[in-house]
């Protein structure tokens, strides 16, 4: 299971700041959360890929883009603004 816990307009756009999804990599994450949450398609989420106004953070450690990018069983997806944090 993948969290992907969302802050500032995607978290306002999704209607939920956390969302659980069984995903291999990270384009298949960022498929699955669109489905979930369809207010994030456009504004923040194309296809398999983030907009670059937003970012996403892996596990709190590294920022990711790559949809490629292999996931595992509990990790931890960030999704926020490209301006987070000064």
């Amino acid at each position: 299971m993948i969290i992907i816990e969302l802050f500032g307009v995607p978290r306002i756009r999704a209607g939920t700041g956390r969302v659980a999804l069984e995903a291999a990599t990270l384009g298949e994450a960022l498929r699955a959360l669109s489905k979930s949450c369809p207010g994030l398609e456009g504004p923040v989420l194309r296809g398999g890929s983030v907009h670059p106004a937003y970012r996403i953070s892996l596990n709190g450690d590294r920022f990711v883009t790559d949809p490629a990018t292999a996931l595992s069983d509990g990790d931890s997806l960030l999704l926020l603004g490209a301006d987070v944090g000064g």
